[in-house]
């Protein structure tokens, strides 16, 4: 006969719990048995029980118990009727104080343990781990699964939060929202908050939040609930960044754009530019031939699932480029935004010694593919194209990298990407001067009039000098101009239609960097177009832009945009009033619109990370916490190892917590296998 499986709590071997010692119910009877820690005693029946929780609390209900007790009460000497294993003295105040001292110092470590499993690990190896710890301390360590799910639940996630919203208060701040959906088809809205942190100095992008989206309710609907419920008012929101072909966000009809414009009339719309330039040079690149992108993508796929092909271009390598390292060719790959860049160079770097690996291929083995890449290697245009897509698109992927980072000045984020567009602009049209971001984007590039001959389009001179040394045909020449225009065209097309609607706003914004509220020649503060935006006494905020430059501040580098500004938020006058206090306020409520994704980008990875396949039944409220706590760790600028328990997570940690850990809804958000 088949041995008996072991049950739960045999399991991982439970044993006798202090804590209960003070838990309601239980404190005033329960005593630990000495030399066997599997079992507990009742002083008032002198009998053992199993050390099991729910043991204990059914032995606390029954008559026998109960009339002891009623026994017990009405006696003056309760010593003389405990039983011999009773260790003496446990209810003096001094034993108290120091079992209380004890038990705090294992409950900090449990916080700590569960901040750790949060921030690096999965619940399942807490298991372990509170018993290595614990064995090394010498602490009794009671955590397990459903013991650390709940902690990062119920007492540390929610901690932070409160803490975040207490820092927001009712201050200004923004809102980066993105779709998603996880392993188990769940669609979601991951949100980020950004704004100015009394608490920091500074202005941090963090977590604020998911949201479960369902077929009965829309995503206006579900925003508008959430911050209601984090008591964010939605008036203070100074701008909104989304995916702008989301119809569900930025459409026309029933939109979260429009219902935000009509409850903020003052508020920002601004598209994802990181995704948008992705789309952009996709778009861009299939104007050119299919083969150019085809050759690309299968010079990787020769070299990736084959040892013998990398050892004999090894080889070749080394033979003809002599003391230079060989460095493996890139995969091509739509998850990753603009890696085509860093796959053209790899392939224009080690051209000559691609078409001569693809040649020996083709002449000593019959194999199509070597033959196929070997002709298209061989052939100037395809290199003629490459080269010209390099630049385009490395100049791409450059400003694609700075709106990836959360510490850059956003004035200079929003100029790059409208210099990148004029560039592209100014290429391919007529000569134009543009004074303003406004004339830019309402240039007509769609009419052929504009449009300059192909002899005096500006291709790059890497370009024309490899034309000139590939002596082809006129005609061909022709054709390859003319896609190479067509191909600018349309980069410059797509950039235009993911432009911000709003785009005289945020060139206004240039105006808030120091060298130019410092420079003598500054511009009114009345004929700057983000003063709309501004719900205060403009008359106020006039007089302490005027007075800006008869100060002499420390921060002027525009680099240092945003400690200048909270520097003149803090400045205090002869008599200790902050003079410029409502201007300071406003240009950092301004400096929180968010142009960068990065943050909601890296979130939404790690809940791709934190719930995969082998975690599909990890709880929406768990995975929220976890972010929450990973939030925290990164807006303070610390890790696990740093981390401390507040006082009101201490205070959690009680006999409450213990009964929501012991039910059996805390069991149900651990993780679980798919298998």
């Amino acid at each position: 006969m088949a041995p008996k499986p072991l049950g739960k709590w045999e399991k991982y071997g439970k044993r006798y719990c202090r804590d209960w010692e003070r838990e309601t119910g239980l404190k005033e009877w329960i005593r630990s048995v000495p030399g066997d820690d599997t079992k507990a005693a009742c002083k008032y029946c002198a009998c053992e029980i199993r050390a099991h929780h729910s043991d204990l609390v059914a032995h606390s209900k029954t008559k026998k118990h109960k009339r002891h007790v009623a026994l017990f009460s009405h006696s003056s000497d309760m010593k003389k009727h405990s039983f011999e294993f009773e260790v003496e003295n446990q209810n003096s105040f001094d034993d108290d104080i120091t079992q209380a001292k004890l038990d705090q110092s294992v409950n900090v470590c449990a916080l700590k343990l569960a901040a750790h499993i949060a921030c690096h690990m999965s619940i399942f190896t807490v298991d372990h781990l509170g018993c290595i710890v614990g064995g090394i301390a010498e602490k009794d360590i009671s955590l397990h699964k459903t013991k650390c799910s709940t902690l990062i639940r119920n007492v540390i996630g929610p901690t932070v939060h409160k803490e975040l919203l207490r820092d927001i208060g009712n201050g200004h701040y923004s809102l980066i929202i993105d779709e998603n959906t996880d392993v188990s088809a769940q669609k979601q809205l991951c949100l980020i908050v950004r704004y100015f942190s009394n608490k920091l100095k500074c202005i941090v992008s963090s977590f604020a939040g998911i949201i479960n989206l369902t077929r009965s309710g829309t995503i206006t609907e579900a925003l508008l609930t959430f911050l209601n419920d984090n008591k964010l008012n939605i008036k203070r929101c100074v701008g909104i960044a989304a995916d702008g072909f989301n119809t569900s966000l930025c459409g026309n009809k029933n939109s979260l754009l429009k219902k935000f414009y009509e409850l903020n009339p003052c508020g920002v719309f601004i598209k994802y530019v990181s995704y948008s330039l992705y789309l952009c040079s996709s778009k861009a690149i299939d104007v050119l031939p299919l083969n150019i992108e085809y050759m690309v993508s299968r010079t990787y796929l020769w070299f990736s699932h084959s040892t013998f092909h990398q050892k004999r271009y090894h080889e070749l390598y080394a033979a003809i480029s002599v003391g230079e390292n060989f460095l493996k060719i890139l995969q091509l790959t739509e998850t990753r935004w603009l890696s085509i860049s860093p796959c053209i160079n790899r392939v224009l770097d080690q051209y000559e010694a691609l078409m001569l690996h693809f040649q020996s291929i083709r002449d000593n083995e019959r194999d199509y593919s070597a033959e196929l890449l070997y002709q298209m290697y061989s052939d100037p245009v395809n290199r003629l194209y490459l080269v010209f897509l390099q630049p385009l698109i490395e100049e791409a992927n450059r400003i694609n990298k700075l709106f990836q980072f959360e510490t850059v000045n956003p004035v200079n984020l929003i100029a790059e990407l409208m210099l990148f567009y004029q560039n592209l602009v100014q290429r391919v049209m007529k000569p134009c001067v543009f004074t303003t971001w406004s004339s830019i984007v309402n240039y007509d590039i769609h009419c052929n009039r504009n449009y300059m001959p192909l002899s005096e389009v500006n291709f790059g001179s890497a370009f024309l000098s490899e034309l000139i040394n590939a002596n082809l045909s006129s005609h061909t020449v022709d054709t390859i101009q003319s896609r190479c225009r067509d191909c600018i065209l349309e980069f410059a097309k797509q950039i235009k239609l993911r432009l911000p609607p709003n785009v005289h706003h945020l060139e206004s914004l240039s105006a808030l960097s120091p060298s130019v509220v410092l420079s003598p020649t500054k511009p009114e503060f009345s004929t700057l177009s983000f003063l709309s935006l501004c719900r205060g006494d403009h008359i106020k905020l006039k007089q302490q832009w005027r007075n800006l430059d008869a100060v002499s501040w420390t921060n002027t580098e525009d680099s240092q945009i945003e400690q200048f500004w909270i520097e003149v938020a803090k400045h205090t006058d002869e008599v200790g009033d902050k003079d410029f206090v409502e201007l300071g306020l406003f240009a950092l409520a301004l400096l929180t619109l968010p142009f960068s994704t990065a943050a909601v980008e890296c979130t939404i990875s790690q809940m791709n990370l934190i719930k995969t396949k082998l975690k599909n039944r990890l709880q929406d409220s768990l995975l929220e916490n976890i972010l929450r706590i990973r939030a925290y760790m990164h807006r303070n600028k610390i890790c696990c190892n740093q981390f401390q328990p507040s006082k009101e997570m201490i205070s959690l940690f009680n006999n409450e917590f213990y009964a929501i850990a012991n039910s059996k809804d805390a069991t149900d958000d651990s993780e679980e296998d798919i298998f």
